[in-house]
């Protein structure tokens, strides 16, 4: 299963008012944040993959869209050329097997959450790009591929269990909850390689970006809560935050 469409499970996804306290930053899908000049930006966590009828987008989470003048993925997938590099690269097992598990049980049912805001940002002329190179997400997978895991996490029941529990935090905006089950679930590393330093490397992008004009950023639920999260990157940064309930 060599060109992999979707990154599952860890990649699909990955309160009040601002407080220093990460704590706070425990339940929600949809931030504002008050740039340094005055700038209004949001982030959004996503479920990269989720089957049809399972999850709907908020109507508001289009609208705050739609006042952004850009889209901020974590990689440009509309970027032809550099997603025929993403396609053709060889995933680690992990993805694939887990990849492989949800097309059997969902097959096409499977829907991608990005793709819906990519088309809301089409139709409006909202300019798109993508928080890391392909280089940089492919470095990782090679990372990856260097982790040894039982054989036993690629069980289909697991694999499926742990899938729907992890819709069931995103319908409930468990931010924190989730973030914190990856590292019961997954080895360590995993979590470290493909949540925290994706975090830190997409950053310096992030500040840039919210301060030079209205962005809305879409990454996945895993990326948003904890102390590693972007909420508390942020945070730490004097940035304020609030939450948008949807």
């Amino acid at each position: 299963m060599k060109k992999t469409k979707f990154l599952p499970l860890i990649l699909l996804f990955a309160v009040s008012c601002f407080q220093m306290n990460n704590d706070d930053f425990t339940v929600g899908n949809l931030w504002r944040v008050t740039s340094i000049n005055g700038t209004e930006s949001y982030i959004f966590g996503t479920v990269h993959l989720y089957p049809k009828g399972e999850l709907e987008i908020s109507e508001d989470v289009f609208v705050k869209l739609k006042g952004c003048s850009l889209l901020a993925l974590e990689r440009d997938v509309t970027n032809e050329s550099e997603q025929k590099k993403f396609l053709d690269f060889e995933m680690p097992k992990f993805f694939t097997e887990s990849y492989r598990v949800l097309i059997s049980e969902y097959g096409d049912e499977l829907v991608g959450m990005e793709n819906q805001l990519i088309e809301v940002a089409r139709e409006q002329g909202i300019k798109i790009t993508g928080l890391e190179s392909t280089e940089e997400i492919l470095q990782i997978m090679i990372d990856l591929s260097q982790i040894e895991i039982p054989q036993t996490h690629f069980e289909k029941d697991k694999t499926l269990q742990v899938y729907r529990q992890s819709l069931e935090m995103y319908k409930k905006e468990q931010i924190k909850i989730f973030k914190d089950s990856l590292n019961v679930q997954l080895p360590k590393r995993i979590t470290e390689l493909t949540v925290d330093q994706r975090n830190e490397n997409w950053f310096g992008d992030v500040l840039n970006l919210i301060e030079k004009e209205p962005t809305f950023i879409a990454v996945g639920m895993g990326h948003l809560g904890g102390r590693s999260g972007l909420l508390n990157l942020l945070a730490q940064k004097g940035y304020k935050l609030k939450r948008v309930k949807i």
